[in-house]
């Protein structure tokens, strides 16, 4: 087995695409968190379990990189204190903004303000409203679409969490609620946890990635680089308990039609994943994102779907030519994610 191959088949074992758990609560992409920024999350979870899940019992919040991501929701305050920024220098990657003065008292300022604004069930237009005015201006400015001067969307995002604020799923506008026995974090506590949940599961893996997909500078990441890592090749590393299922992974047998964010593709190493540049852009379009057709860890192409009454119609982009019957099952289970009766493979 290559090298490359080790790392593929790892990570298809890590992300239990296998189905050998019944309970979502239980699959490892929770550790991070599962990203919905576009109806993702439940297809990318029945890429995993034998039934379409139910997320009733999970939170959903603004976590990692500002985007919507569904938890365990007992896991939250501990991520609120991982997450919380490691320096001036990431508060400002974090707040997306290219100068403020002091960064990490602005960062708590804003913090503190929309903590102390939504005190029940609020809409992110009301907060916003609200918030504005109690924040230092800089971190404001005029918003075309909303013809209003209010907190800039990046800042207002990374601050819902530390906040303790969870959306409403049901709500048809987004809708924060307070999470109860909400603290503001006093510093940053327990990122070296989130380092090893990463390469649990996406390492092998060096700081670089790691940084890229907390939007965290490199340097701050390497500064609290956990020292119990193994280094199984030049600069990559794994927890130590994840040593053995890598030297050892189950030779892949799986055939998926991952959602566009599904969890597998967040890794930060695009160059392995997908080693063709052109492919690349392909899998990982701005606008439109497709979804990847991966076959036992490759991706082998993209897809795209259109909605024809109670019928998904699935359209196939292949890399190279592709056994379809493979694939449709996962087209049915895509279907059933998303609501519908059937699906066809176009």
């Amino acid at each position: 087995m290559t090298d490359r191959a080790r790392v593929l088949a790892y990570r298809v074992a890590a992300h239990q695409f296998d189905r050998g758990t019944a309970d979502p609560a239980a699959l490892r992409v929770f550790d991070l968190g599962v990203q919905d920024s576009e109806r993702s999350a439940v297809p990318a979870l029945a890429a995993r379990l034998p039934e379409v899940p139910d997320l009733s019992a999970f939170t959903l919040t603004w976590s990692v990189r500002g985007a919507p991501h569904w938890h365990r929701p007992k896991s939250l305050p501990a991520l609120a204190a991982a997450l919380w920024p490691l320096s001036d220098a990431d508060a400002l990657a974090r707040m997306n903004r290219p100068k403020v003065d002091a960064p990490l008292d602005v960062f708590r300022a804003v913090v503190e303000a929309l903590k102390s604004v939504v005190d029940g069930p609020m809409t992110k237009g009301e907060a916003s409203t609200r918030l504005t005015p109690l924040v230092p201006p800089e971190v404001t400015g005029w918003c075309r679409g909303c013809r209003a001067t209010h907190v800039h969307d990046p800042i207002f995002r990374v601050a819902v969490l530390p906040a303790g604020l969870r959306f409403d799923p049901d709500a048809k506008t987004v809708t924060f609620v307070p999470i109860k026995g909400r603290r503001i974090p006093q510093r940053t506590r327990g990122f070296d946890g989130l380092v090893h949940d990463y390469l649990a599961l996406h390492g092998p893996a060096g700081p670089s990635e790691v940084a890229a997909y907390f939007g965290a500078p490199v340097k701050d990441v390497k500064a609290v680089w956990p020292d119990d890592l193994v280094e199984v090749s030049r600069g990559k590393f794994l927890p130590a308990d994840r040593v053995e299922a890598f030297e050892n992974p189950p030779s892949p047998d799986v055939a998926r039609l991952l959602p566009p964010l599904d969890p597998y593709l967040s890794a930060r190493d695009r160059d392995l994943l997908v080693p063709d540049k052109a492919h690349q852009k392909e899998v990982w379009r701005i606008l439109g994102r497709p979804g990847a057709i991966m076959m036992d860890g490759e991706i082998l192409g993209i897809w795209r779907a259109k909605v024809s009454g109670k019928r998904l119609d699935v359209t196939l982009s292949p890399f190279a030519p592709l056994d379809v019957e493979r694939f449709e099952e996962e087209a049915q289970r895509v279907a059933r994610a998303r609501g519908l009766e059937s699906a066809r493979i176009k």
